[in-house]
């Protein structure tokens, strides 16, 4: 890969008003700075939750960034993960995903089009708008180092089915809602 590049509850990535072009250039040069550094040093491995919640997974540990996650947002690492990859994976994972739409074209991830998605699932998440920025690029750098670590296939295991799943259970969710609403 080049360097250009609470469970039940349902989050809604936003569409929030993109930073301009210089400052996602400039979000997307501390992304790839970032992750230049990670890639020449020799750094460990970080368990979080798997595909379903019984099962840890590893995956390449990006300890700063981890530490301005945390900081940013009060909870632990792995909480905010687990809500993060469920909704970049979407991104990433799925055909009408911008990120998969480049993967299938280039074989590779640009880090301004990954961090406009971060961008989106962040300020969905509810994380303060001073924190957006300095999270995005955190949870982007992380998510990059894992697909160039572990590789695209083994990050969107399984997220085909968690996907269909999901729709099911609205489309569930909404036929009993409507059930219930009838006198």
């Amino acid at each position: 890969m080049a360097l250009q590049k609470t469970h039940d509850k349902v989050i809604q990535p936003m569409n929030p008003t993109l930073p301009a072009d210089s400052e996602l250039e400039s979000l997307a040069r501390q992304v790839d700075d970032q992750l230049s550094d990670l890639q020449s040093q020799a750094v460990g491995e970080v368990e979080v939750r798997g595909i379903t919640p019984d099962e840890p997974s590893r995956l390449p540990a990006a300890p700063k960034q981890q530490a301005v996650i945390e900081q940013a947002t009060g909870e632990p690492f792995e909480s905010f993960w687990d809500k993060f990859k469920r909704h970049a994976r979407r991104d990433l994972c799925l055909p009408e995903g911008h990120l998969y739409k480049q993967w299938q074209k280039w074989r590779d991830l640009r880090s301004k089009d990954s961090v406009k998605v971060a961008l989106g699932v962040v300020a969905g998440m509810g994380i303060p708008t001073a924190s957006i920025g300095p999270v995005a690029v955190a949870a982007c750098v992380f998510l990059l180092n894992a697909v160039a670590g572990i590789g695209i296939e083994a990050m969107c295991e399984g997220c085909a089915e968690e996907e269909a799943e999901r729709k099911n259970g609205l489309k569930e969710a909404a036929k009993e809602k409507k059930q219930n609403q009838k006198p």
